[in-house]
């Protein structure tokens, strides 16, 4: 080699480029993916190693139990180590997700007879004292334990540990909650994990839900059965909602949805032609039309599989055809009276990589969905390529069996205290009035695009510690942190957003493909003089809770019921929605490729504005989608600009009154400053 030449060694990741070079991607020996997340040992180790008490470390990942994957720590004192000393250091600096779930102190690291640590030595923990923890004392803990513990992607859980420092939230919990239901047969909601965040504190709310009189009014009002497909089918809610502004104004594309993934590796097309198949035969809901005010579903339908093969572009336009394909993709419209309401694009970009869209109206499906869709059909796929059966589990109910229990559950006096509920909650809201840069136009417009910004790691993980010094959920946060921003922004103390809520609070619902999700309006009222951070965040998450235990009302239910001035301009009781897309991994392998999410460009907009964050091991991907009739771009990229420095500010001094934390970055207030202080500053 000569001089400046990469020598590669073994364990050196490169990519073989289309112009014959190779590209070195990193290594692979310290790198490993837990939970879905791709993470760096050695990163954990440097973390470990600057604690004072700790000599040398070893961070490993185990699977001393198949399918259950944790990071454990060996630890060689320099000095006098406390555990929990360490582990709380660990905690304060790395995300939740690279927090080892064991720790094991040794008086020497095992090493081969090169010098180098043997892994393969390191002891399990149960054998060597991992963390302390309270083991469950009855069969009731017991199993609460062992579903945090599948839930949360952990290997012990404690009855004792908290649920929101184990890194849970408000989808997980429903998650557990599903689960409880299951296994116990008695109606839980997702408010109980926040009311009883430890495993002992559950086990007691179990047993008074498990009270006879409960269990059997519980059962008799939960249960759904499969319905007669001699009838007609009707639409559900949300369904007759999507139909009607389809039959209003066809050939609207803001409720086109669903995903794109970039895979690494060969794809098989045959086999993914094979998997569609299996996954439309299992889920009616991908072969439904809706020709009117009811629904069919059709025996059988062909998915379309497209193929655009990009691969002979050049590496400077292969992004920009991608970019023009995904946006012709997106802004292709369905006809929901023909169908199908599901497409397949594999778009090509070199000899083993593809990007692989996925794409439905929303009427057919919602974002848990597209979680049960990736993994189902990863599954269905890798079948295919062996030639075997997946083997997935029978599903209980199909969507149009919900869409009809649905019609009969909600009548009679518990749905009408539900209504009254959002009368009250909602009485006198006003329109969210931000400054645009253009007039609002007479009637609402779709014209829509995408702003995407980061939100650093550092900040995430902050801003998730603030929620759990209260109780909350990340979600809560970013919601508490964004109606602050729009009270600023609008002027008005009395602001209202909307969120999506996934809808399965019934274990029958939780493996199903289809349109469950429903709007609620968190609405907020601000006192910038009076209430801190702390404050607000605590106002946000009763809110939260108490809309959450009302949820069963759809939304044009009570926007019937509140019966508000119909303004053709905006849409009705919310014109922000923020959404915390947490039920969907969109990274991983899907059958043994590597995949990742690639983002999807769009052109319309459902809402003013529509703030959707995602998880991610950097931290968190924000998306604002904005109507372009409203706002330029600029606009937008300063009010995100403006969250991430309120966001700072607000974890930072959490207990001082918000009037006085500013949201002004610092070229911004010097620019300000400059400009009252005329020229000659």
């Amino acid at each position: 080699f000569g001089s400046g030449e990469r020598l590669y060694r073994t364990g050196d990741v490169v990519r073989w480029r289309s112009d014959g070079r190779l590209e070195f991607l990193g290594r692979d020996d310290g790198q490993v993916k837990v939970r879905g997340f791709r993470i760096e040992l050695g990163e954990i180790e440097s973390v470990l190693s600057r604690h004072a008490s700790v000599g040398r470390v070893s961070v490993i990942v185990r699977e001393d139990r198949p399918g259950v994957k944790r990071l454990v720590a060996y630890l060689v004192p320099s000095g006098e180590l406390d555990v929990s000393l360490v582990r709380g250091h660990a905690a304060g600096v790395l995300p939740e997700y690279m927090v080892p779930s064991a720790f094991v102190v040794l008086d020497e690291l095992p090493l081969t007879v090169n010098g180098k640590v043997d892994r393969r030595a390191l002891p399990a923990p149960d054998a060597e004292g991992g963390a302390e923890y309270v083991a469950p004392r009855s069969d009731k803990e017991q199993l609460l334990c062992r579903i945090w513990a599948e839930v949360l992607g952990v290997d012990r859980v404690g009855v004792q540990d908290d649920f929101f420092s184990l890194g849970g939230d408000s989808i997980t919990g429903l998650k557990v909650m599903l689960r409880v239901q299951k296994a116990v047969g008695c109606e839980l909601s997702t408010r109980t994990v926040f009311d009883h965040p430890t495993v002992s504190a559950m086990a007691e709310a179990v047993a008074r839900a498990q009270t006879p009189e409960r269990t059997h009014a519980s059962s008799r009002a939960t249960a759904i059965a499969p319905a007669s497909r001699e009838r007609e089918l009707p639409l559900s809610y949300g369904q007759e909602r999507l139909w009607f502004l389809d039959d209003f104004a066809p050939g609207g594309v803001e409720y086109n949805t669903g995903l794109a993934l970039r895979l690494a590796g060969h794809l098989d097309l045959a086999a993914l032609r094979t998997a569609l198949d299996g996954l439309t035969a299992r889920h009616e809901a991908l072969r439904t039309t809706f020709g009117g005010r009811v629904q069919t579903v059709e025996s059988t339908v062909a998915v379309p599989l497209r193929v655009v093969d990009l691969y002979a572009k050049n590496d400077a336009d292969r992004p920009h055809a991608l970019d023009k394909v995904l946006r012709t993709e997106q802004s292709t419209p369905f006809d929901l009276a023909t169908g199908p309401l599901f497409r397949v694009l594999a778009v090509r970009l070199g000899a083993r990589e593809h990007v692989l869209v996925l794409s439905m109206h929303h009427i057919v499906t919602d974002g848990w969905s597209m979680g049960v869709i990736t993994r189902e059909l990863g599954a269905l796929y890798a079948a295919a390529v062996r030639g075997e059966d997946a083997d997935l589990p029978e599903l209980p109910v199909q969507y149009p069996d919900f869409a009809v229990w649905q019609r009969e559950r909600l009548t009679g006096d518990a749905h009408a205290r539900q209504l009254d509920y959002w009368r009250e909650q909602l009485d006198g809201l006003q329109p969210l009035e931000l400054p645009t840069d253009r007039p609002r136009p007479a009637v609402r417009t779709s014209a829509g695009a995408l702003h995407t910004f980061q939100v650093p790691g550092e900040l995430a993980r902050r801003l998730a510690r603030s929620g759990q010094r209260r109780g909350a959920s990340l979600f809560m946060v970013l919601t508490a942190v964004t109606q602050l921003l729009l009270s600023r922004y609008s002027g008005q103390r009395d602001v209202a957003v909307g969120t999506v809520v996934s809808g399965r609070e019934r274990a029958e619902l939780e493996g199903l493909v289809g349109f469950f999700v429903n709007t609620l309006v968190l609405r907020a009222r601000i006192d910038q003089d009076r209430h801190s951070f702390d404050d607000l965040l605590d106002h946000v998450r009763t809110t939260a809770l108490d809309a959450f235990a009302h949820q069963e009302v759809p939304f044009d239910r009570v926007v019937d019921a509140l019966a508000p001035e119909r303004d053709p301009s905006r849409t009705p009781l919310v014109q922000a929605l923020i959404v915390l897309q947490n039920s969907v991994d969109m990274e991983g392998d899907f059958a043994g490729l590597a995949a990742r999410r690639e983002p999807v460009p769009r052109e319309s907009s459902r809402f003013d504005l529509t703030l959707e964050f995602w998880e991610s091991p950097s931290g968190l991907t924000a998306e604002l989608e904005f109507n372009t009739d409203l706002f330029d771009a600029e606009t937008i990229e300063r009010l995100c600009g403006h969250w991430l420095v309120l966001a700072e500010r607000m974890v930072a001094e959490p207990s001082v009154p918000v009037v006085r934390v500013g949201m002004l970055g610092g070229a911004e207030l010097e620019r300000l400053l400059m400009g009252w202080a005329g020229p000659g500053v």
